[in-house]
């Protein structure tokens, strides 16, 4: 990808449902050119528009970090293995203290049980594991910017939005979902950008029932929408999840100076053996050493940093892209 298609995913993350003028005014090419790129953007199957329910402000459960450790040679098979989980959102290969780091989301006690207790511990090859409870996050990979457009292009194109990006975490819960609701979350979760008579007749409504109530879930927090992407495709390869340890009273001064910072796409204060979570991307290692001694170093109430190394994604808003190696070849 050169750097026009990076700005043209650029702009589809600041509103990942832009129309094709307004993301051709973002990157400054012409219409034409936007829309024949981003249509081969969309199908190469590195990027993807979806929308998902938030769970938190829905009621459906709470996001909950598990870190594990698995048999050596085992833990490729036992992250393929977890995509396949309804309630898995992201799966990654992971260096440092374990194997294998997951985001499920458990609706409640009983069933946070059963799969970090019951089911996970069944899975061949899995020896062990730590789970971390988000308890309030303050970004996500939903408000994320990459950096790669001017950022007047990115607050214009954010004013279009119809969800609310810039609230992390809800306020309330939101009413209960209808029957059509429902059918109109799960066509968008296939396609984000799906037009409005489209997903009208995908769902047996009315054009002007299903953006009115579209909009209404955006706007009630029930609906974010988002542009995924891994970061590496964006120029942004050295991946690393932070585990910190902080001063109670410190955690929230601390996750929202962190929360402003351009590497940061997720971070979430969690409850378990770390008080605070998260996941950075930048360009080189070099840059990671300075965000780990420069940043994190010069916040007070930061007692101890954990790091593990993201290796390869192989599953993202539960969007999965599943990673066989290939075996190394016999001796001759």
């Amino acid at each position: 990808m050169d750097e026009v298609d990076l700005r043209v995913i650029a702009a589809l993350i600041a509103d990942p449902r832009a129309s094709w003028p307004a993301v051709a005014r973002a990157v400054n090419v012409s219409e034409a050119t936007v829309s024949r790129r981003a249509a081969r953007i969309l199908s190469s199957g590195l990027v993807h528009v979806a929308a998902t329910l938030d769970v938190l402000a829905t009621g459906r459960g709470v996001p909950v970090f598990v870190r594990v450790r698995c048999e050596p040679r085992r833990t490729v098979s036992v992250a393929n293995a977890l995509t396949g989980w309804p309630s898995v959102r992201f799966v990654s290969l992971v260096s440092g203290a374990a194997d294998c780091l997951v985001e499920l989301v458990a609706a409640d006690r009983s069933d946070l049980l059963d799969l970090t207790l019951l089911r996970l511990p069944e899975l061949d090859g899995v020896v062990g594991s730590s789970s971390e409870i988000v308890l309030r996050r303050f970004t996500t990979g939903v408000g994320w910017d990459p950096g790669l457009l001017d950022p007047a292009a990115v607050t214009a194109l954010r004013a279009g939005r119809l969800d609310r990006w810039d609230r992390a975490h809800p306020t309330e819960l939101v009413p209960p979902l209808s029957d059509v609701d429902e059918l109109l979350v799960a066509a968008l979760a296939e396609d984000g950008r799906m037009r409005w008579r489209d997903l009208a007749a995908r769902v047996g409504t009315m054009e002007s029932t299903a953006r009115r109530r579209v909009e209404n879930l955006c706007r009630s927090g029930a609906l974010r929408l988002r542009t995924i992407v891994e970061p590496e495709t964006l120029g942004l390869p050295v991946t690393a999840f932070l585990w910190l340890r902080v001063d109670p009273h410190r955690v929230d001064a601390v996750a929202e100076e962190l929360a402003r910072h351009p590497a940061v796409l997720l971070l979430c204060a969690t409850a378990g053996e770390h008080t605070i979570c998260g996941e950075v991307a930048v360009a080189e290692y070099s840059d990671l050493h300075g965000f780990l001694t420069g940043t994190l170093g010069a916040i007070p109430g930061i007692r101890d940093v954990d790091v593990t190394m993201g290796l390869q994604t192989l599953k993202r808003a539960s969007i999965v892209s599943p990673w066989f190696p290939q075996p190394p070849p016999s001796p001759l």
